[in-house]
């Protein structure tokens, strides 16, 4: 599946950003979410048979990622996820996180990353990515 109709299966509308992890060796960036669900029609409609909990939403071969703007941590909800286009290989994603800090103060940071690839990965089963 194209990296932009995988994305395009992926709900995670009332859905949170647990942890983000830049793993430079492996050039991955790997985004926990409290769940991710699996759109198989022309919207969710609350689709739940092949939902992750606590999985991972992986960008593999990434060369490039970014913060907008940079200092806060992505903790929260999350807003769209706009598909940019294809480049030397590559594609270029933007990913709208929430956060909110220890003062209740709410706000939105941009996440743009340059990858190869993208799948879903379950707790535990590193080695069985998720990618049609």
């Amino acid at each position: 599946m194209k990296p932009d109709e995988f994305l395009n299966s992926i709900y995670l509308g009332d859905r949170a950003c647990k942890a983000i992890l830049l793993d430079g060796w492996k050039n991955e960036v790997k985004i926990q979410i409290d769940a991710i669900s699996r759109v198989r029609g022309e919207a969710w409609d609350f689709y739940s048979a092949e939902d992750v909990v606590d999985g991972f939403l992986v960008f593999e071969g990434v060369d490039h990622i970014s913060f907008d703007p940079p200092g806060n941590m992505p903790n929260d909800d999350f807003g769209d996820i706009e598909f940019l286009g294809f480049e030397g290989g590559r594609f270029t994603v933007v990913l709208d996180m929430g956060f909110c800090d220890e003062a209740g103060t709410y706000g939105s940071v941009k996440t743009t990353i340059r990858a190869k690839a993208v799948a879903i990965e379950k707790p535990g089963e590193e080695g069985e990515r998720i990618r049609d």
